[in-house]
């Protein structure tokens, strides 16, 4: 399939524990429940946006499984634990760059921190933009101190290419460490 024919919706992916699926209304009131927990917040550099009534969830909605996803713009996922048909986690693939290249974002319910899921979810992710829409690249910022993160990310074949000094993270700025995955034979720009 061509690169542009995946984003006429959010496509399903599966794991043996989780589904990434696109968010729906029903979701938000888990995802919500967890999302603006402290320790989740800590190293999303104040980038998630006030939920706090319909038409700002509404709009979020529309934004993310419409406008954002027709202008190739981003995927955004939810993940759902198969075994509790819980909203765990979301992940993000945007940023997209001549069809070559694009970023990963991700946070989880604390709830659910070492799990294994955040693992799992990057890596069938990371497959996706990989083998499915023929990725060249695949990079993630994280916050230097986010040791976690970058350990899962290490484990799937990222590696640590420098840090950026004060670079725009989320609405703030902070120090972050670029890792990314590079397929060195898919050279080129899809079409």
């Amino acid at each position: 399939m061509k690169f542009n024919n995946y984003f006429k919706s959010v496509p399903f992916l599966e794991t043996d524990r989780l589904i990434l699926r696109p968010f729906n209304r029903k979701d938000m009131d888990e995802y919500l429940a967890f999302v603006y927990v402290p320790e989740v917040q800590r190293y999303l550099g104040g980038g998630i946006l006030s939920y706090d009534n319909e038409k700002h969830i509404s709009n979020w909605l529309n934004n993310i499984n419409g406008r954002l996803l027709k202008s190739k713009t981003v995927f955004t996922w939810c993940i759902e634990y198969k075994v509790e048909k819980k909203v765990v986690g979301r992940i993000d693939l945007g940023g997209f760059n001549k069809k070559s290249m694009a970023e990963l974002a991700y946070h989880f319910s604390k709830a659910y921190w070492n799990m294994g899921f955040a693992k799992e979810a990057i890596g069938e992710v990371t497959r996706f933009g990989i083998e499915d829409l023929k990725l060249h690249r695949m990079q993630a910022l994280v916050m230097p101190d986010n040791v976690y993160s970058i350990r899962v990310l290490k484990r799937l074949g990222f590696a640590e290419e420098g840090l950026l000094r004060k670079y725009p993270f989320g609405k703030e700025f902070h120090d972050a460490v670029m890792l990314a995955i590079v397929v060195e034979q898919n050279i080129g720009i899809n079409n």
